[in-house]
Parts: structure tokens; C-alpha cells; sequence
């Protein structure tokens, strides 16, 4: 409709990502600064708004307001996610901290679930590919409504709440800058894992549905639908793991086998003609185990007033690697058209792309596993009863940060290695809007 290239509707996924890597770190700074009620109405407006251009441009078939619609759209959508996950993580720091964020992460794919379903019979039903977006912005609208309802509420909590208790809650959440300059480095290799993985996720969610088209021949609404499979095992595989963690831990045992899980389908869905179904499938288990593993083992390890820009991190790293992933599979699906004719095979550069890159991620995760067994006295992988007695044996270590970052001297204390992953992020921040810059060009 919009008579654009593989490479431009790459970059135009990667609107959403590209502006959300900067962003989440800012917005976790400002909700461990100054909390999540005007952060969150902030971020369903800027959604709301945001579809809502996205849903005129579809009238005009202009690519460009399109582009400002989802920049828009990823302002919100990067800060919301952080906002809910601390709020989680600040009512729930121990037992059913992993439950909580499961019914989160739940909901989410249902949602997207039947977004995908949806999509072409919405399409269909009014003739018109606006349609679907039009949908869209009217979700958008209600949950700009729920979130007016949830700040009523905690005006009236703070109004409840006694002076003693307010006094509790805000030394909480009483947040230090300086305490990114001491985050942990198993900390940083779950953000090399957001990154690899994540970043893996959210650019194959974007394509599998051509994917399933060209390459196994199916047509528009089937192919709809088989996509829509990818998002379908969360629904039922991430409450029962949010159980699961709170009872028998293994968060960085699940972390090496979400990327296994996505390494193997990369590869029956890039290399087989095996039913795309199974290849879908062993991708949903992947995005169901993943991030509920990365989300809790950071909520374990960092301390509360710290937390939301520890996630803020955590998502813009995903967005980096999302939209670094995003424009070269676009140029890697243009360069597999040119050369390939037959379109079953278009798709062989990109796939082998995902296959490697689904290699790196599982060597991160077991990085990640064997530090926390070394070095953490395998804090990750302790249920609710043994987490005390994991916590006692690294008390030392996690309090460390805090009082590092309050001291007079505290520059004293940061060390050369604590400012290599902050060049690194800086480093691949400004990678990804560079390529960003050229796509949309």
C-alpha cells in the first residue's frame, strides 16, 4: 500500500525501537527519581496520540507521517513497559515477584496474539488496510482510560496511608545516580543478553508472517494466523513458569533454553520445509521463557531504588539490538531478492543471519549461567525458601553498590572495567541511529 522497500519497512519497525533506545534509561531515571503515576499517564498519551496519527496516515498511504506516528508510538510504548515492570518489581520483591511479572508478560501476548490474528480479517471486513490501525488506536484509547483509574487510586492510597508509611516508602525509593557506575557485571551480561536475544524476538515478530507467506506459500490470512502462533505459548506457558520460578528458581537454566529453543527454530523455519507450525511453536516457548528469566533475575540482584532504571537499560539495550537487527535483516531480505528468484529462498540470508545470531545469544546465556553459579552462589537459580540463604552468602557484595555510591569519595571506588559497558551501550546507541539515519534517507 505504501509502495516501500524491504530495507524502508525495516526502518519503519525500527522507528518504535530506535527511539526507545535512549528513552527507557531516561524514563527509569525519572521514575526511580520522582515515581510511576505521571510517568505512566505520560506514556499512554504519547500511544495514544502516536496510533492515532499512525491511523490518518493510512488514509493519505504517507510514509513519512507514518514514521512520525510511530516515533511517537515508541516514545510511550519504551516508558510504559519500564513503568509496569517497576511497579511489580517495588510491590514484590520476593515471593511472587516472578508470578506478577507472568501475568504481566500474559497479558501483553494475548493481546498480540490477537492483534495478529486479527489484523487481516479487520482488513477485509472494511475494505481498507487502515482498518486494523483504526482498531488499534481505539485499544489505545481505553487503556489511556485505565491508566486515569489506576492514578485515582494511588491518590487515594497516598491519602490512606499514614505518615510513617509514606516515610517508609519514599527512603525506598530513594534513588542514587551513581549507582549505574556499580551495577553488577552478571547484571551486564543479562543486558548483552537483551540485546542478542531480545533484539532476536522482536525483528523475527516483525517478518514472520512474509515469512510464512513466501516461503511455504500460504496466503494472506493463513499466514496471519500462523504467525500468530509465535506469540500464542506465553499465554499458557508463562503463568505456570512464574510458579515455576518462585518454587524450583533455574531462571538461568530457562535463560539457556529460551535461546536454544531460538537458534533450533531459526533453523527449521530458515532451512526446512517442515510444517512452519512446529518451527513457530519452539520459537513461542523461547519468547515465553526469556524474558521472564531476564525481568526477575534483575529484579533479584539490583535493589529496589535502583530498579527502574536497571530495566530502563535492560529495554533500551533490547530496542539497540532491535533496531541494528531490524535494518540489516531488511538489506539481507533485499539482497536475498535480488539474487534469488524463487521466493521460497529469498528469505536464506536473513534466516542464516538469525541462526548466528541465535548462536551468540545461547554463548551469552551460559556465560550468564556459570557466573551465577561461581560468582553468586547461584542466586538465579534459588526458589523463594533457599533465597535467603543464597542472599546471606553474597549479603557483602549486593550492599556494596550502595555504599560505594553514597560515599564522599565515590569516584575512588569506580573502577576502569564499570565504565566499559556504559561506552559499550553509548557506543552501540549511536551504531543504531546512524544506520537508522541512513534507511530512512
Amino acid at each position: 500500500e505504501l509502495d516501500i522497500t524491504n530495507a524502508q519497512y525495516g526502518a519503519l519497525q525500527s522507528t518504535v525501537s530506535a527511539v526507545n533506545t535512549i528513552l527507557p534509561i531516561l524514563g527509569g531515571l525519572f521514575i526511580d527519581s520522582f515515581g510511576t503515576t505521571t510517568g505512566s499517564l505520560l506514556a499512554t498519551s504519547l500511544i495514544m496520540i502516536g496510533n492515532l496519527i499512525i491511523s490518518i496516515s493510512t488514509h493519505y498511504r504517507s510514509f513519512s507521517t507514518m514514521v512520525v506516528g510511530r516515533i511517537l508510538y515508541g516514545l510511550g510504548s519504551g516508558t510504559i513497559t519500564v513503568v509496569q515492570e517497576t511497579i511489580l518489581g517495588s510491590w514484590f520483591k520476593g515471593k511472587g515477584l516472578a508470578i506478577t511479572i507472568a501475568i504481566q508478560i500474559t497479558t501483553s501476548r494475548i493481546a498480540s496474539f490477537l492483534s495478529m490474528g486479527t489484523a487481516i480479517p479487520v482488513t477485509k471486513r472494511f475494505d481498507f488496510y487502515g482498518a486494523a490501525f483504526w482498531a488499534n488506536f481505539i485499544v489505545c484509547a481505553i487503556s489511556f482510560g485505565i491508566n486515569l483509574v489506576y492514578m485515582v487510586a494511588m491518590k487515594h492510597i497516598h491519602r490512606e496511608a499514614s505518615p510513617e508509611m509514606l516515610v517508609r516508602l519514599r527512603s525506598k525509593h530513594k534513588f542514587n545516580p551513581r549507582l549505574v557506575f556499580f551495577f553488577f557485571g552478571i547484571y551486564w551480561l543479562i543486558i548483552v543478553e537483551s540485546f542478542t536475544v531480545g533484539a532476536g524476538w522482536t525483528s523475527f515478530l516483525h517478518i514472520n508472517s512474509e515469512l510464512v507467506k513466501l516461503r511455504f506459500g500460504a496466503n494472506d490470512a493463513v499466514a496471519a494466523w500462523s504467525a500468530s502462533v509465535s506469540q500464542i505459548m506465553p499465554i499458557f506457558i508463562v503463568p505456570f513458569l512464574g510458579w515455576f520460578f518462585d518454587f524450583f528458581g533455574l531462571r538461568t537454566d530457562m535463560l539457556v533454553v529460551s535461546t536454544a529453543a531460538f537458534t533450533l527454530s531459526m533453523v527449521l523455519l530458515g532451512f526446512t520445509m517442515a510444517n512452519p507450525l512446529i518451527g513457530l511453536v519452539i520459537f513461542s516457548i523461547s519468547l515465553a521463557l526469556g524474558p521472564l528469566s531476564e525481568i526477575t533475575a534483575i529484579s533479584l540482584i539490583l535493589p529496589t531504588n535502583s530498579l527502574g532504571t536497571g530495566l530502563g537499560i535492560y529495554k533500551s539495550a533490547m530496542n539497540i539490538g532491535s533496531t541494528i537487527v531490524d535494518i540489516v535483516v531488511g538489506v539481507l531480505q533485499d539482497r536475498g531478492s535480488r539474487f534469488v528468484k524463487d521466493t521460497e529462498h529469498s528469505y536464506d540470508y536473513a534466516m542464516a543471519f538469525f541462526v548466528a545470531w541465535g548462536a551468540l545469544s545461547t554463548l551469552v546465556a551460559c556465560s550468564v549461567f556459570l557466573v551465577d553459579r561461581v560468582k553468586w552462589n547461584g542466586l538465579l537459580r534459588s526458589n523463594a525458601s533457599k533465597r535467603k540463604e543464597a542472599y546471606h552468602a553474597v549479603k557483602a557484595k549486593i550492599g556494596r553498590p550502595m555504599l560505594y555510591a553514597s560515599a564522599p569519595n565515590w569516584r575512588d571506588y569506580v573502577a576502569f572495567w564499570n565504565y566499559i559497558p556504559l561506552v559499550a551501550l553509548a557506543v552501540t546507541l549511536l551504531i543504531s541511529w546512524v544506520l537508522f539515519g541512513m534507511k530512512l534517507a
